[in-house]
């Protein structure tokens, strides 16, 4: 093999490494774009749940006073 060969052997090897690189920032870039709405979904759907929770606890909170309140509910 001449050494004219091997370097275009060389050129060859290190275009398609630098080719895949390329390809694997554009992947992260889109990664990253996923994981950050990813990040946004999860933050809203918590919210939600936390508000839902916050919401039943008001609801037994006052189930509670009013029962506290009756006292013909407890003849002890």
């Amino acid at each position: 093999m001449t050494d004219s060969e091997k370097l275009d052997l060389i050129l060859e090897k290190v275009t398609t490494l630098d080719q895949k690189v390329t390809d694997l920032e554009k992947d992260m870039v889109d990664v990253k774009a996923d994981l950050k709405q990813t990040e946004r979904v999860l933050k809203n759907e918590i919210r939600k749940e936390c508000g839902l929770v916050l919401d039943e606890v008001e609801r037994v909170h006052n189930i509670l006073d009013k029962h506290k309140e009756d006292k013909s509910a407890h003849t002890a």
